[in-house]
């Protein structure tokens, strides 16, 4: 010890550091003694001292390192806070358990959702996308409850207190937002708030086609457009009743591509009746300015109790705007004994459009 401190002096000496006068009162020279100690610096051959020896001093030998002391203890790291569970499937700690578990439960309903488009579809051409959790979500916290229709899933029902449109038609739209749907956001349906499965069923075939919640198209429709319905059953009619046609002929229940009124497929409605009634269409040499605007301003398109769907019986029809023709009372003709009973069409009978050079009465 006596060495250890003789050493120390001179190392302070030599950094211009006064020798204490004892050890016991002297904070600086302990503090120093225990770095030395913490280096692991041998105190008897100061690294200073070693560099400029005093000029009395004999050339001693190399001393040979000292073995290194104990390590320090290190401090305790601060323990690291517990990992978030792992979110794998947007509902929280819920994961996915694999369509086998909802198998074991609901085995009558997969077998049959399996016969259906989307059943067939996931089994054979495009395998694996078409599983019970890609529409219903993580699966892991249902199981964990032991079922119960409103546990950890989608469901779809309007009776589930969690029952969100927008997360159910968000879900349909992960692969329906192609083709009839890409009009879909900002359409009339979607804008009233309209889910997709007010229209379709996914797990069982009701339709022959589009996997409609009910067996013909006209009957899903008719849910809701009931004065639609109604007109039908007149008289004079599209041929929806028949069979020969459907509400989608003329209507995109998704949504207008060309943002044209009452879902109307084509750019206007005109273009739409054109399609069947393409003998309309012109250009026509002399051309009916009503007829030229808009079909629907002599026509009632889902039906009508007058002959070819107008809106109202001729000759009041064309009254509408020629009320004082023949210089007669509207209906009524000093001129014409054909006109009331009978009709304007009597002589004007090409009133869509003539291509005749003396057609500009569309009298041929």
């Amino acid at each position: 010890m006596a060495d250890d401190e003789a050493a120390l002096r001179r190392f302070a000496r030599d950094i211009g550091i006064a020798a204490p006068a004892s050890r016991s009162d002297d904070d600086p020279y302990s503090a120093l003694l225990d770095f030395a100690r913490m280096v692991g610096a041998d105190p008897a051959t100061p690294l200073l001292a070693q560099a400029t020896p005093p000029a009395n001093s004999a050339a001693k030998p190399a001393a040979k390192p000292a073995a290194k002391p104990a390590a320090t203890p290190a401090k305790p790291k601060a323990a690291k806070p517990a990992a978030k569970p792992e979110n794998k499937g947007g509902q929280g700690d819920a994961y996915f358990v694999g369509s086998a578990k909802c198998t074991e439960c609901h085995a009558a309903i997969t077998a049959e959702f399996s016969t259906t488009v989307m059943g067939r579809i996931g089994r054979t051409t495009r395998k694996g996308t078409m599983e019970c959790e890609n529409c219903h979500g993580p699966g892991s916290k249902h199981v964990a409850a032991g079922g119960g229709q409103n546990e950890g899933l989608i469901t779809y029902r309007p009776s589930d207190p969690r029952y969100n449109i927008e997360e159910i038609n968000e879900t349909c739209l992960t692969c329906h937002q192609k083709g009839n749907q890409t009009a879909w956001k900002g359409s009339t349906h979607e804008t009233r708030g309209l889910a997709c499965t007010q229209c379709h069923t996914v797990m069982k075939n009701v339709s022959p086609k589009g996997l409609l919640s009910a067996g013909a198209e006209t009957e899903v429709c008719f849910q809701c457009h009931k004065l639609q319905r109604a007109q039908m059953q007149r008289s004079s009619h599209m041929p929806v009743r028949e069979g020969k046609m459907t509400c989608a002929n003329c209507h995109n229940p998704h949504g207008s591509v060309y943002g044209t009124e009452a879902l109307v497929r084509e750019p206007s409605v005109n273009d739409n009746c054109y399609k069947c009634h393409a003998e309309k269409r012109g250009p026509m040499l002399h051309e009916h300015p009503p007829v030229r605007e808009n079909c629907l301003n002599c026509h009632d398109a889902h039906g009508s109790n007058h002959e070819y769907l107008l809106k109202v019986q001729r000759p009041r029809l064309c009254a509408e705007c020629h009320g004082f023709a023949h210089g007669g009372q509207p209906g009524f003709s000093s001129l014409s004994n054909y006109a009331f009973g009978h009709g304007c069409n009597n002589c004007h009978s090409q009133v869509h459009g003539s291509n005749h050079p003396g057609g500009q009465w569309f009298q041929r």
